[in-house]
């Protein structure tokens, strides 16, 4: 019986250690590793000073409540021969507490007994995630032969209407040093554009400085989605009053922030009937292609305006279904137009069959005759069309409709990621303007059986057979109502899809930044190193029908039955949907539905 109550006494002891560690575990605490030598010396030109902890010890190990705080027991002696001034430094200091939550105080005694004078007052410890020195007491003064005595105090704070939780992971180290006098002493300045200019200049500069120096910073000039929103000051002791950095005593850096066109922000903007900010207002020279980051332009769409990125693009890249997506533009619907672009985030330029859903594809293994630049076409493969109306009949699908309406049919609506999918035009532009609008000399503008025909786009984006457009122009509107595929909608489409789902046009392969037709650009964000179809028709010769394609370099042309092609779906995320996404749109945060792992 006595062994039996023994055991219950000790299990209950058990219980209540581990209901007390499960509540002392939920407070924020203070660990902090101060390495340092029980004695430093630090030689100057007026002498030799000694810095001693009393404790003998090399760091200070605790964990402190908030509110709590710990004291650093030291002394300075001069042992010279002359009156010495020195500074006390924080060395190879990190804090990654939030700002505020550590903050010193430092007073000092003639005697070890004696009533301590303050030094420092209250004073933030300074946050850095990487190593740096800073100041902690500047230009002390110890007679020779003396020795004053120091008590540092370091406070952990309960901050008010602040969230610490971070604070329970954060950490705090440093060793101790002390130095020559801070107002003789040569600090570093970087700064850095970030990405920037800074008159003119893109490199990051380092400067010598003493204290009290100042430095006027020069204009800072981006291009692109991000636009220049200030400068952040890392490292300690510095001041920046607008444009004037005023050295103080410590090495500090000032670096260019950005703010940049959100996708978050842009939705917002577009409800409110409001232009996007940071939208470029300018019209871009198509011809050339985009190499560098352009940023987001703005062209009217069947639903309103159409906000598109163009060029070496940094931040459009979206999570969505397992996949990581381009945005090619927010319709103006307000849904978001999407291009495949693999399992995994690939930087531009990188050449990768990765980032293609389907290699070695033809669009349409039947090709002599005009209707087969249909994304759907009248009457069964193989038999001839008789008239444009007949040829431009929805009936049919193209080989490539079909294997593409299979991977949505896999890959979203299986996957339960249907209802986060907009029905939005997708325009298979079947217009035949004629030969004086597209160059073809031989072009009938007939659209059916074997007559030459040049579709729309040649007139935008330029042709196969001469470049006679200087100024290619992309559109996002389509011009046929016939050619608007949609799934239901038919006040603007014409409700012969099966799934919401098809592949880029021509004309947002200009816009993104191609340059006009058969013009090299393998640095914008459509360049995966192979081609891949779009659905925009070119031409039928007669015999061989054409559409254009997303070429290795540029825009580019092949016959229907290339069966080298490589496909990246589009799809169009609904704007309810899109309004909720996390995420920057960079390569490591992606846009995302919350809770997506990246």
């Amino acid at each position: 019986m006595q062994e039996k109550r023994k055991k219950m006494i000790i299990l209950t002891i058990c219980a209540i250690t581990l209901m007390l560690a499960s509540i002392l575990g939920t407070y924020a605490y203070f660990v902090s590793s101060i390495n340092n030598d029980s004695r430093q010396e630090a030689e100057v030109d007026t002498g030799t000073m000694r810095l001693r902890f009393a404790d003998n010890d090399e760091g200070i190990n605790a964990k402190l409540m908030l509110g709590e705080s710990i004291t650093k027991k030291f002394t300075l002696e001069n042992t010279g021969t002359l009156d010495a001034t020195v500074s006390i430094e924080w060395l190879d200091m990190i804090n990654t507490y939030t700002e505020g939550s550590l903050t010193y105080t430092l007073e000092y005694s003639e005697t070890e007994e004696g009533d301590y004078i303050e030094l420092v007052s209250s004073t933030n410890v300074p946050t850095s995630s990487t190593e740096f020195t800073s100041t902690l007491v500047p230009d002390i003064t110890i007679p020779v032969g003396k020795t004053y005595y120091y008590n540092l105090v370091i406070t952990l704070n309960n901050l008010n209407d602040v969230d610490q939780t971070e604070d329970l992971n954060a950490s705090f180290s440093t060793k101790f040093v002390v130095s020559q006098p801070s107002t003789n002493r040569k600090y570093t300045l970087t700064i850095d554009p970030n990405g920037g200019t800074i008159d003119g200049s893109s490199e990051i500069q380092t400067l010598s400085m003493n204290v009290g120096d100042t430095y006027e910073l020069g204009t800072n000039d981006t291009t692109g989605y991000r636009k220049f929103a200030g400068w952040i000051v890392s490292g300690y002791g510095s001041t920046l009053n607008d444009t004037t950095v005023t050295v103080g005593r410590s090495n500090v850096k000032i670096e260019a922030k950005y703010d940049s066109f959100k996708i978050q922000d842009a939705m917002r903007d577009i409800e409110n009937g409001e232009i996007p900010k940071y939208v470029n207002t300018t019209v871009p020279n198509f011809s050339n292609p985009a190499i560098t980051d352009e940023g987001v332009f703005a062209l009217e769409d069947d639903y309103g305006t159409s906000y598109y990125y163009r060029g070496a693009v940094e931040n459009n890249y979206v999570k969505f279904g397992n996949y990581y997506w381009r945005i090619i533009r927010i319709n103006g619907d307000g849904s978001l137009r999407i291009i495949y672009d693999g399992t995994q985030g690939y930087a531009n330029g990188v050449s990768n069959t990765g980032r293609l859903a389907y290699t070695n594809k033809a669009f349409n293994t039947q090709y002599s005759d005009a209707k087969y630049v249909g994304w759907m076409f009248g009457g069964a493969q193989g038999k001839p069309s008789i008239s444009k109306d007949q040829a431009q009949t929805n009936e049919t699908n193209s080989d490539l409709k079909t294997l593409v309406d299979s991977w949505y049919k896999v890959n979203i609506e299986d996957n339960n990621l249907s209802d986060k999918v907009a029905d939005v035009i997708f325009c298979n532009d079947r217009t035949t303007p004629g030969k004086d609008a597209t160059g073809l000399s031989t072009d009938t503008g007939l659209g059916y059986g074997r007559n030459i025909t040049a579709y729309g786009a040649i007139a935008r984006v330029g042709n196969p057979w001469q470049i006679l457009i200087t100024q290619p122009q992309p559109k996002f509107m389509c011009s046929q109502k016939n050619d608007a595929f949609t799934v239901s909608e038919e006040e603007l489409g014409n409700g012969n899809l099966t799934y919401p789902i098809g592949l880029i046009t021509a004309d947002e392969i200009l816009a993104a930044g191609s340059g006009k037709y058969n013009t090299g650009n393998s640095s914008y964000y459509l360049y995966k190193g192979s081609w891949y179809w779009s659905m925009s028709p070119s031409s039928s010769t007669g015999s061989h029908a054409a559409v254009f394609n997303v070429g290795e370099y540029g825009i580019g042309n092949t016959y229907v039955y290339n069966a080298n092609g490589a496909i990246t779906p589009v799809i169009n995320l609904k704007a309810e949907y899109v309004k909720t996404m996390i995420g920057d749109g960079t390569i490591n945060n992606p846009y995302r539905e919350d809770g997506t792992s990246i």
